[in-house]
């Protein structure tokens, strides 16, 4: 199951972001609500106010129905909308402290997410949620491949959702089993994050299937138990295909050498006939070319000042602005961008071979100087050793040979060759980290 606590507690909450109408002139008729024309937004056909009435009344009687209570702040605020002819897009649920009911369950996920599913309401930025016991259904629900192309062939609702944050959520494999299968095909997530989620070995294979079916982009796993098993299936498909990518870069350049090679052997040929062939007809013609050349340049001048005056009588037409077309859906494939794998423990210590590091560590090497998208790697805190260190330095070496853009490298300082260090330090320096939350960490193996 899935617990829902994803932000800092110390953190003001706000349960709802809401869209603010134009200022209303002043005017009118006297007394609450009288006199006052309600105004719509571009784009609706009904007033804000009207949407967020019926949404607050399909909620309400969903939680009837399903026998849950209604959260108060989500009840709160969709009345302050009301009030205020605003649309709420951002919602906050959190369960009821100290909440005892023999008839109705505490607050919970699926009526809100029912409620915005029967009404069709499209303006959902963010949802978060506090505290709240998450069945698989509820994450399959609200990130599932059935349920996105529902809405997106519907209204829309979800279909923007880029990133997805479950840090300090300790659901472990089969968590990640129930997130990986919620995603499948999914073509809009770019962003996951999953630090400190209690996460194993089984959870580097479900994670490099999730990246090579999905556009997912940026992957942050820090505090987990991958272990260089785990590294090593979460990579491998996508080292595969950065590979592949290089060989086909360089066979594109290679090919588009050979091209100018020979054009500029057809052209150097063609040149030498020409001089051949003049040289020729130089020597008979004679004094005959003279004043061919003079008729020539005396018309070719008359030309020009006929060219220039007709322009001068040419009216300059307007230049049409050319629409900005809309960018292209993220792409379906396993490329990363960003991946973040700091306390793993990718280490001589985990289960395997003593040389378990230095086997993972040689296939980021492999990544590193294939793969031209890649530009964060954090393995910090993992103790892949002086060896591992080389291979690290080694792809970053073999990259810049390569004219791949460069990119931001961090690993552990505990190293015996300091210069190994520092080398990585200078040719991958600037990686900036999450700041990690106080009160937690991983737990320590047994």
């Amino acid at each position: 199951m899935f617990w829902g606590h994803v932000w800092s507690k110390n953190e003001t909450l706000v349960f709802a972001e809401t869209i603010t109408m134009p200022a209303k002139k002043k005017g009118g008729k006297k007394g609450k609500g009288k006199g006052k024309k309600k105004k719509k937004i571009k784009g609706l056909l009904e007033s804000p106010d009207e949407l967020v009435k019926r949404l607050m009344k399909v909620y309400t009687t969903v939680c009837q129905d399903k026998l849950t209570a209604i959260c108060p702040g989500i009840r709160k605020f969709l009345k302050e909308c009301l009030d205020d002819n605003k649309l709420c897009v951002k919602f906050i649920l959190e369960p009821i402290p100290d909440y005892d009911d023999s008839e109705l369950s505490n607050v919970q996920l699926e009526p809100l997410i029912q409620a915005l599913r029967n009404e069709r309401y499209k303006y959902v930025k963010e949802i978060y949620v506090w505290d709240i016991v998450l069945q698989h259904t509820d994450v399959a629900s609200l990130f599932g491949y059935k349920c996105i192309l529902l809405f997106y062939r519907s209204c829309n609702l979800f279909s923007t959702l880029t990133v997805l944050c479950f840090d300090y959520n300790e659901f472990g494999d089969e968590g990640v089993y129930g997130i990986a299968k919620g995603l499948k095909n999914n073509r809009t997530l770019l962003s996951l994050s999953l630090c400190y989620c209690d996460l194993g070995i089984t959870s580097g294979k479900l994670l490099g299937d999730t990246v090579a079916t999905t556009a997912l982009r940026e992957l942050y796993l820090n505090g987990n138990n991958l272990e260089s098993e785990g590294a090593v299936e979460l990579i491998k498909l996508v080292t595969d295909n950065a590979k592949v990518e290089h060989y086909e870069r360089e066979e594109a350049a290679r090919l588009k050498s050979e091209e100018a090679a020979q054009v500029a052997l057809d052209e150097k040929a063609k040149l030498m006939t020409l001089v051949n062939s003049g040289s020729d007809k130089i020597s008979e013609s004679g004094g005959e070319k003279e004043d061919e050349t003079k008729s020539e340049k005396s018309g070719s001048a008359k030309s020009r000042k006929g060219g220039l005056t007709g322009k001068k009588k040419k009216k300059k037409g307007k230049k049409k602005k050319k629409k900005k077309e809309p960018p292209p859906p993220p792409a379906v494939g396993p490329w990363l961008h960003k991946l973040h794998l700091a306390d793993n423990g990718i280490d001589a210590y985990s289960k395997g071979s003593t040389f378990a590091p230095v086997i993972c560590m040689n296939l980021f090497k492999e990544l590193i100087m294939h793969s031209d998208c890649l530009k964060e790697l954090d393995l910090d805190d993992n103790l892949i050793g002086d060896l591992g260190g080389k291979e690290i330095l080694e792809g970053l070496q073999q990259r810049k040979e390569f004219g791949l853009n460069s990119m931001k490298v961090s690993v552990t300082h505990r190293m015996m060759l300091p210069d190994t260090f520092s080398s990585i330090i200078k040719l991958g320096a600037g990686l900036k980290k999450k700041k990690k939350k106080k009160g937690k960490g991983k737990k320590k193996k047994k």
